[in-house]
Parts: structure tokens; sequence; C-alpha cells
């Protein structure tokens, strides 16, 4: 047991929260974190290791026992030490998300696919609390722009590795309903379907309804890979609905989140549902 729990280090999951302060319009001036190093850390430990950052944490998590026994291993620092320079890259990606930086903020969290050579074959945004898909699309292009290397054993392995964005708070944000969002986006379903497929697993939306009813940003989230030009029309398609029924949506300052699976969007029953809300917003 105690070989298996060792080569399991390979599994290990990294996180790097990266605060991105937003004073202007200039991402690139967020600074780079630099790394603490924890005394008496041993490479090889048993244990899950944690190297402090002055800005997050980086750490070690080795609850896959038993599942993947083949995979290489990249040990924290040497992740650290590779993210580093690119790091001021990826911040500069929020600059991507225009005047939704008035609301904007969250974490992406990211899963890096690394060959046993030690190049990136893909980059994952498995978890989404920003919903901006011109950052994520420039969080994942410049990720593949990383090379690590070789991981121990020379075989393939994968990571996370989470950033997070904070906006210039110009604009309150509270949640809405994802289910009320999916229906007024029944109506042009067939449209995003024309899209094509624009991930073969489990896709969640997160969009943000502005002052109006315009819906300024949408993000999406999968654990698999998403197909760009299918979403870049997907998103064009959402932004171009209006949802002037959205509570607050008369308020000057107030923005409405929400969050939803891809599928929802495609429900007949969630469209029958909006045209019957409509009918009766009409008569009153």
């Amino acid at each position: 047991m105690e070989k298996m729990y060792n080569a399991l280090l390979g599994m290990r999951r990294y996180f790097l929260l990266l605060t991105g302060l937003l004073v202007t319009l200039e991402m690139g001036c967020a600074s780079e974190p630099e790394v603490r190093k924890s005394q008496g850390q041993d490479r090889h430990a048993k244990r899950p290791s944690t190297a402090h950052w002055a800005s997050g944490d980086v750490a070690g998590d080795d609850d896959a026992m038993g599942m993947e026994m083949s995979m290489g291993v990249l040990d924290e620092r040497v992740v650290d030490h590779a993210m580093k320079p690119h790091i001021r890259a990826m911040s500069a990606c929020f600059s991507r998300a225009g005047d939704a930086r008035k609301y904007l903020s969250g974490q992406v969290v990211m899963r890096f696919v690394v060959t046993g050579s030690g190049q990136v074959s893909d980059v994952q945004v498995i978890k989404n609390g920003l919903g901006s898909y011109p950052v994520e699309s420039c969080l994942v292009a410049e990720g593949k722009r990383i090379a690590f290397p070789a991981p121990e054993g020379r075989r393939g392995t994968d990571f996370e590795y989470s950033m997070s964005f904070q906006s210039t708070g110009e604009r309150t944000v509270i949640p809405w309903s994802g289910e009320e969002m999916a229906r007024h986006l029944y109506g042009i379903s067939s449209d995003i379907a024309g899209c094509g497929s624009i991930g073969a697993t489990d896709i969640d939306v997160i969009a943000y309804i502005e002052p109006g009813g315009a819906v300024g940003s949408v993000g999406f989230a999968s654990e698999g890979s998403l197909d760009p030009q299918a979403a870049i029309c997907a998103v064009a398609l959402m932004r171009k609905v209006r949802v002037s029924d959205a509570p607050s949506s008369a308020r000057s300052s107030i923005v409405l989140r929400t969050t939803f699976p891809m599928t929802l969007a495609f429900d007949r029953s969630a469209g029958d549902s909006n045209h019957k809300l409509s009918k009766r917003s009409r008569r009153h």
C-alpha cells in the first residue's frame, strides 16, 4: 500500500489563487506572486506538501487511491517555476472582458493535461466563477504555450490551477435563477444548435444580465474541451437576448448573475413555461 500511495503523488492537484486587482484598464499591472518555501519540505515526502505564496496557496491532494497508477509526477515546485513567467500574460487576459470588468469577479479553475515530454496537450476550464468566454479562451491559449519539464516516469499527468480576478466594483452583482435565464434562451435554442457542438461533455453556462436586460457577459465551464468557433457563435447569440422582465433590470447599479446547465436551454418544458410566463406578464 505504501508503494501505491507514493505512486499516486502524480495525481496531486495544484491550486494557485492569484488575485488580479483591477485599478484601471491595464491588467498587465498585476504583480507576480513570489514563492516562500516551506522549511524542511521534502520533495518526495509521503504526505501532501504545501508551498505558500504571497498571494495564495498551492497544495497537493492525494485522494485518488487505486485509480491511476500509470500517471507521471510533476513536483509542485516544478509546476510553480514553469507557471511563474506566464502569470502576467494570463492576468492580462482579464482585459478581454471589456466593460464587463465593472462587475466581473471570480475564480477560474483550469485543468492542465501534460504529456510525458512536458508539453501541454489541453487546458480545460472545469470550474468558472467569472463568466467571460473571451477571458477564458485567452487563459486556455496562454496556458497551452507553457512548457513543463518531463514528468517523472515520462508519463502524462494533469493538475488544476486556479486564478481569481477582481472587478472595479462599479456594479453590484446579485444571483438570479438559472432556470429563468434558460427559458429566455429556449427561443433561440435552434440557432445555438446551429453553431455546432460546443463540447462533448456537460457544459455549464455563466451569464450576467445588465441593467435594461442586456446579456453583458457569458462564460462556460466543462470537464472537457470546448470548440472555440461553436462557443463564440453561441455567446454571440446569447448576448442578443433581452431579459427585460428580470428583477432589478431597471436599476442602473444592479447586475444579475446566473448559472445553469447548457441542456436546460434546450428543454421544451422550460420554453413552454417561459411562453406562459410572457402571456401572464402581458395580461398584467
